[in-house]
């Protein structure tokens, strides 16, 4: 799977700083649980249903730095998040159950379109195997009741996710949009949610990648910096 540049801003850009426990849905390789590793000090749990990218997801943990923080779960998200709760109910212990105070995903997102002739790249993009309900009731499972939310969509998906969200008692508190350059209408969106509901107006906002590809823009180069060895930045 190639790394995007959507997916290394949702990494960089989600603050975790403070958190102790991370939960990476549909890790693939990696990406993002070894974003969050380099800026945190959280132990990472990163659950991955396809064999292949899980071995690989392993070898970079294992590789990296901070392996003795990430934690790779080969199982269908719907599954683990059943456990979690089967082990909840059965230690009557809001304590022991499995909870985090950080969930961070880039989901397969796409709904009805025309999917991959690859299996693995369908399973990764579309969201056939993983509805959003169904995504989003393993947030509800898994999520503290502090704990926040970092996903990233395309704008088609977003108005789903919210209201699917709210059913939940889930809410935006941030929503930034994110275009290539200036040139190009926003293409995705990295949304916050919380078990709070925003007591102002859900902070909003515009990111842009590039001032032109393949120079990004100041603020992408300051978020990339400490990821990227290689970058072309505008003058």
């Amino acid at each position: 799977m190639k790394v995007t540049t959507d997916a290394s801003l949702l990494g960089a850009y989600a603050d975790v700083q403070q958190v102790q426990r991370i939960l990476d849905i549909g890790a693939g390789t990696g990406l993002l649980s070894l974003f969050v590793a380099q800026r945190s000090t959280a132990q990472i749990d990163a659950v991955e249903l396809d064999s292949q990218a899980a071995v690989q997801a392993r070898k970079n943990f294992a590789n990296s730095p901070w392996s003795d923080r990430l934690n790779l779960i080969e199982m269908d998200i719907r599954d683990y998040a059943k456990l979690g709760r089967q082990q909840h109910l059965q230690q009557h212990s809001d304590q022991n159950r499995q909870q985090y105070d950080c969930i961070i995903t880039n989901p397969p997102f796409f709904t009805g379109s025309t999917q991959n002739p690859c299996d693995r790249s369908a399973l990764a993009r579309h969201n056939t195997h993983l509805p959003l309900a169904d995504l989003m009731s393993a947030i509800d499972q898994l999520l503290s009741a502090d704990g926040v939310v970092w996903i990233l969509l395309p704008l088609a998906e977003s108005e789903a996710i919210i209201q699917l969200a709210e059913s939940l008692s889930l809410y935006p508190q941030q929503r930034m949009l994110v275009r290539n350059s200036s040139q190009h209408s926003a293409h995705r969106e990295i949304m916050r949610l919380s078990r709070h509901q925003a007591e102002l107006e859900v902070e909003q906002s515009l990111f842009t990648l590039y001032k032109e590809h393949p120079f990004h823009t100041k603020a992408a180069a300051a978020l990339f910096e400490p990821y990227y060895t290689r970058m072309q930045v505008e003058t």
